[in-house]
């Protein structure tokens, strides 16, 4: 599988650079509030984005090695390798995303992307409690990260909120409700809020039994 999708990420960044120099010498590269394009730029910009998934892939590779939790991983390797994976193959069709803008500008941007983002996040939240503790993927608060239950316990809670928050997204895809940008930042911070506090009571629960 590893060296399967080796070769399949070191392809696609080719043929993502190649097919640079085929696009027109203006594209779509940012989108308002509306899902409107509002800015435009050289297409050569593409290069960054075209080299991000294999970065993000190789960078958690390099990540899981330095951290000093690294312990943690060998019984837990094949949940780290699925959100290499995940989270690299997210950004190979963020590229797509791109790239299919350029050709047709008047497309439904919106229903793509909030597509894209909830399965993502739907999917994080699936294996998020599976996760091991460590210092580099995750929910890291001073709690999460000083103690293995708030840890364990946080990414329970949290694997729901955001399978919650990711459906959400992707229902507002789907049916192309209104005000969607304003729910994804608003649902992404709530539950990024929820988290960090959900870590500081469990942490302070445990403290109190101790006591």
């Amino acid at each position: 599988m590893k060296k399967a999708y080796d070769i399949f990420i070191w392809c696609v960044t080719g043929l993502f650079i190649g097919a640079i120099f085929l696009l027109p010498e203006s594209v779509p590269v940012h989108w308002n509030g509306n899902w409107e394009i509002d800015r435009y730029g050289s297409r050569y910009t593409l290069i960054i984005l075209a080299i991000i998934p294999i970065l993000l892939y190789y960078g958690m590779l390099l990540a899981k090695k330095v951290d000093p939790k690294r312990h943690n991983f060998q019984s837990r390797e094949k949940t780290y390798d699925l959100f290499r994976y995940g989270l690299s193959f997210f950004f190979i069709l963020l590229c797509c995303f791109f790239y299919y803008m350029t050709f047709f500008p008047k497309a439904n941007g919106e229903k793509i992307m909030l597509l894209l983002l909830g399965i993502l996040i739907i999917g994080m939240g699936n294996y998020m409690p599976r996760l091991p503790q460590n210092y580099f993927l995750g929910i890291k608060t001073p709690w999460t990260l000083s103690n293995e239950y708030v840890w364990q316990k946080t990414h329970k809670i949290g694997g729901y909120s955001f399978v919650i928050v990711g459906i959400i997204i992707a229902v507002y895809g789907l049916l192309e409700l209104p005000y969607s940008f304003i729910v994804v930042i608003v649902g992404l911070l709530i539950d990024a809020v929820f988290s960090f506090i959900y870590s500081y009571i469990v942490f302070k629960r445990i403290e109190t039994e101790k006591d």
